[in-house]
């Protein structure tokens, strides 16, 4: 790790926006540019020292040229980056070899797993420091192949590690190796870190199978030197919960507008529901908008869309001080699931609260 990370001055309170699995595939789904436009603009309007998704921001990255260039350039000039999910290899030709790059918009100052801390597609991730805080990146792709005794990276093609495999969404010994490497040195500088991952590491809720390993290393850290890891963040679960355990946040993230995912094959949305949709050409250059049936979208009959894109702004303090301005919208149409196919965590907002961390 001999690379200098980036934004690596002290300044105070840090600010972040941050969002989760938009699933953007044009025709599969309803997230949209003009969506990810306004979670940016929202992240100017607070003052964002960067952006960050929590994984499957796209679910075609050599597709969706029109919004990976709206958000890695973002008009903003914001620093953007975001963490493997487990779709973010899902459509033929998305190889790690093209998104790795894809993860941050500058990826060549961020600090990578690998010996010299340089990007390579093999490792998915990375930390970087900005206003004396520490950003790491994780990557919970990775399931055990017990016929060869290894752990293995999602491959191109799939939404999900091989059948076959157990263990899924973990990190693996390599990964959790470096992490302890990362979080042991965070300490000894006293830095403040904030961990992102897709899978959740808090056992109360859907969790990666390595949530206690992790729980203990952040543990290690943290009674080494008070406050090294004081917020822990994951997407994937499209529900909202927050709670404090040992002195750390730990936040999952809602969805930006697929409410609910579950395989029904039922048409709930009428036909005359519709939205406004925008066609690209191969380069990402906008061809047409016009207004769209919902239901012509290949997802809409296991989807229950939000009306508008989530968010949330995160502001930390360098004295253990957390700040999360969520955000409301409604069920779009207020077409929403049968309550028994919903938990308590299933609704349409990211909440917003303030903490003190001793």
């Amino acid at each position: 790790m001999d690379k200098k990370p980036l934004c690596a001055e002290k300044n105070g309170e840090l600010i972040f926006t941050l969002f989760a699995d938009m699933h953007y595939k044009k025709g599969m789904y309803l997230p949209s540019v003009q969506d990810m436009e306004k979670i940016l603009d929202r992240a100017h309007e607070n003052n964002s020292d960067f952006v960050i998704h929590v994984g499957d921001l796209c679910n075609d990255y050599l597709g969706s040229p029109e919004l990976v260039n709206a958000y890695l350039h973002n008009r903003y000039g914001l620093l953007a980056c975001g963490v493997y999910g487990n779709h973010e290899l899902e459509t033929k030709g998305n190889t790690m070899a093209v998104v790795t790059p894809l993860l941050c918009s500058l990826p060549e100052k961020a600090v990578f797993g690998t010996a010299d801390g340089r990007i390579s597609p093999e490792i998915g991730y990375y930390y970087f420091d900005i206003k004396g805080f520490r950003m790491i990146c994780l990557d919970t792709n990775y399931s055990y192949n017990e016929a060869l005794g290894v752990y293995e990276h999602n491959k191109e093609g799939s939404w999900g590690s091989p059948k076959e495999n157990t263990l899924q969404n973990s990190l693996g010994p390599q990964q959790l190796s470096w992490l302890e490497t990362v979080l042991t040195k965070s300490a000894e500088e006293g830095v403040s870190c904030v961990l992102f991952s897709h899978a959740s590491f808090v056992e109360d809720w859907e969790h990666s199978p390595e949530w206690e390993t992790v729980g203990t290393l952040i543990k290690k850290a943290n009674d080494r030197k008070k406050r090294t890891v004081v917020m822990v963040v994951n997407g994937h679960y499209h529900e909202d919960a927050c709670k404090v355990l040992d002195n750390v946040l730990y936040l999952n993230t809602n969805v930006v507008r697929n409410g609910f995912w579950g395989v029904s094959h039922e048409q709930h949305y009428l036909d005359g529901q519709t939205f406004l949709f925008t066609d690209y050409d191969k380069s990402g250059r906008e061809t047409r908008t016009y207004e769209k049936n919902i239901n012509e979208l290949s997802q809409a009959q296991n989807t229950y869309f939000f009306a508008d894109p989530l968010s949330a702004v995160v502001k930390l303090s360098p004295d253990g001080g957390i700040k999360i301005e969520g955000a409301k919208t409604k069920w779009l149409y207020d077409v929403k699931p049968d309550a028994d196919r919903m938990n308590p965590f299933i609704h349409p907002y990211i909440l917003s609260g303030e903490w003190q961390l001793d």
